[in-house]
């Protein structure tokens, strides 16, 4: 029964700013405008792209300032230099690309593609890792990835997120020790549902949970002592009602620990696209910071 509830807890448990000079004027609007042309793009398409890193266009005063922070288009030349970089092949850069459920296609400069390559190439063992683990339950490599995508956008809109579950994980901190919480009393178990629920509240999901088809609450199967007999499933939907992932936990999922034993972070797709949107963040401040000092 322990690891059941482990990997349960496990499933809910689931940036740097770039401050360049603002000159509080945006660049001359013909220039910016022969600028779009160049790299086809409109100014909305940019107005997007500069809020994801949270950079506002009134902090440049010429086309020029904004180049040196928006990077170098992506070409023939540049992009075989990177697969040279990385020791890629075409192909096994399309396959790196599509483990993460990214596209070459949703790039427009080197050095954007370049820090998403650098972070899978990283990272692309640890979610072969997490997808197999995820799937002993039924969840799809499909299923992990639009998660994964999911978050990492969900992370990015939520400026505060991030300081909302460091709150959480410290209140979390008095219950790292407890194996069972059916032997909590009511107002410990309560307090853990209500830290669980939190998280999920942040991550803007939510969870459902089945026992042979008929819903349970997260409360419910804390406080089971045994088993249930029977299909335990569960779903994670945004919250607007998408699916994102399903899946089924075999009864002997409730008979070791093995959940435990392969590691704490191994079904934490929400940490790599945290981290994900960190590095892509830090990577623009550094090139930000040192075309513009």
């Amino acid at each position: 029964m322990v690891r059941i509830k482990v990997m349960i807890v496990l499933m809910l448990t689931l940036p740097l700013l770039l401050n360049v000079p603002s000159a509080n004027a945006a660049p001359p609007e013909n220039e910016l405008n022969q600028y779009l042309a160049e790299i086809g793009w409109t100014k909305q398409e940019l107005l997007d792209y500069l809020s994801y890193y949270e950079i506002p266009l009134d902090d440049f005063s010429t086309v020029e300032e904004l180049k040196d922070v928006m990077g170098t288009p992506i070409n023939s030349q540049n992009f075989q230099e990177l697969l040279t970089k990385y020791g890629l092949t075409e192909k096994e850069f399309n396959d790196l690309m599509d483990h993460f459920g990214d596209n070459l296609n949703d790039y427009k400069f080197i050095e954007d593609l370049d820090t998403s390559v650098e972070f899978y190439v990283n990272n692309d063992e640890y979610m072969a890792e997490i997808e197999n683990a995820l799937g002993e339950f039924g969840i799809t490599e499909e299923e992990s990835e639009k998660f994964f995508n999911y978050l990492a956008a969900v992370e990015e809109k939520n400026k505060d997120q991030l300081d909302q579950i460091a709150t959480n994980d410290t209140l979390w901190e008095k219950f790292v020790n407890v194996e069972d919480p059916s032997q909590l009393s009511d107002q410990g178990l309560d307090e853990m549902v209500q830290i669980l629920e939190q998280t999920i509240n942040l991550y803007e999901i939510k969870m459902n949970f089945k026992v042979n088809g008929q819903p349970v609450t997260l409360k419910d199967l804390l406080k089971m002592e045994e088993p249930p007999k029977g299909n335990l499933s569960g779903s994670i939907y945004s919250t607007s009602g998408e699916l994102l992932m399903d899946f089924n936990i075999p009864k002997e999922f409730f008979d070791s620990l093995e959940v435990v034993d392969n590691g704490e972070n191994m079904l934490h797709l929400g940490e790599i696209s945290d981290d994900y949107v960190d590095h892509m963040h830090e990577e623009k401040y550094e090139q930000g910071r040192k075309n513009l000092k």
